[in-house]
């Protein structure tokens, strides 16, 4: 898992990193302490690569036998 922290960084989840930071500052500095959820949320998921589907949720499972395809 710490692994995951540290390879396949692309420009989304850095996005996602600095947009989950930014509200969770906002949230302190303006004492909305229920927006630290999505920023919880964001920061989260960037840094352990998930989406909201979870990890390759979204994925289309490859057929493995030519007869069904056919079919």
């Amino acid at each position: 898992m710490i692994k995951n922290i540290y390879t396949n960084w692309n420009y989304i989840r850095v996005i996602r990193l600095v947009l989950g930071v930014i509200v969770m500052i906002q949230a302190v500095y303006t004492k909305t302490y229920l927006f630290l959820i999505p920023g919880i949320l964001f920061t989260g998921m960037a840094l352990f690569n998930t989406s909201c589907c979870g990890s390759n949720g979204c994925a289309i499972p490859k057929s493995e036998n030519k007869k069904q395809q056919e079919e």
